[in-house]
């Protein structure tokens, strides 16, 4: 016999309410399945970076890539801070953001780079003669297959960076 009857009770009458409410369709189980997909979030890993220049980026050319070489998070180990690529790890519909902080009065044209291809530009350019530090930023959601690669490069010109407030992100949905 159980040490708590009341319990032992409890649990069966509340089973037999919940199957009850589920036939009829009253009770949508969101906190365990996400029912887009059908699969369970507590089984779904979570994909998430967060990496910032550990250095000054000085005339880095086009088709140059920035390297965020100070990683604060990466769950999912996508994101390598050697290269400045993320690698998906699973295939589904990420969002990525990336600041670039240019030097006074310079530029930075920027870009996210899926698998070689620009998919989403950035252009930071101060063009009047107060030579201001000039902050950008730049959100884009992109849909991807495992294993593609993801990185932040110029596009045009030479990019002058400043590191502490030029950062890469990114998540998967």
């Amino acid at each position: 016999m159980s040490p708590k009857p009341g319990l032992k009770l409890f649990r069966e009458d509340y089973k037999s309410v919940e199957e009850t409410c589920e036939a009829v369709g009253f009770v949508r189980d969101n906190c365990r399945k996400d029912t887009r997909r059908g699969t369970s979030l507590q089984n779904r890993r979570v994909v998430a970076f967060d990496a910032r220049l550990n250095r000054r980026v000085n005339n880095l050319g086009r088709n140059g890539r920035i390297v965020f070489g100070k990683v604060y998070l990466n769950e999912g180990l996508g994101y390598n801070a050697s290269t400045g690529i993320f690698t998906t790890p699973s295939g589904g519909v990420y969002v990525f953001y990336w600041t670039t902080l240019t030097w006074g009065g310079l530029s930075a044209y920027t870009s996210l780079v899926v698998n070689g291809k620009l998919k989403s530009w950035n252009h930071c350019h101060d063009s009047s003669t107060s030579k201001i530090w000039l902050p950008c930023s730049k959100m884009t959601a992109v849909k991807l297959n495992q294993g593609d690669k993801v990185w932040v490069g110029v596009f045009m010109g030479k990019a002058n960076l400043y590191e502490t407030y030029s950062s890469f992100s990114g998540y998967n949905l």
